[in-house]
């Protein structure tokens, strides 16, 4: 019994490892972007999108219950920066939209 079970194994770990070199593909070339970006199908413009969230909460506390006061706040920001390289240089477009103040 162990024995078919250890031939199984074997077999299924082979399979395994051919498989995975077939969904390795060919290898890729090096990527034209900065580190954080990443390459738009079939074009050589380069995408980041980044973000940041705040939430923030306070609590008020006097001798007198009815006093008592609790609030919340929260923001977020999200950006969208694009990179591409034409014939005049670098062109960079970066759209921000958000509120963090508090």
């Amino acid at each position: 019994m162990a024995a078919k079970l250890a031939a199984v194994m074997k077999r299924s770990v082979f399979a395994l490892i051919v498989s995975g070199l077939g969904l390795a593909g060919p290898a890729q070339a090096a990527s034209p972007c900065p580190p954080g970006f990443a390459v738009l199908q079939a074009s050589d413009t380069c995408v980041r999108v980044s973000g940041t969230v705040r939430a923030d909460s306070l609590v008020t506390s006097s001798r007198m219950r009815a006093a008592d006061n609790f609030s919340t706040h929260a923001g977020g920001r999200v950006q969208l920066d694009v990179r591409k390289q034409t014939e005049y240089g670098p062109l960079r477009a970066v759209i921000a939209v958000g509120n963090l103040r508090r």
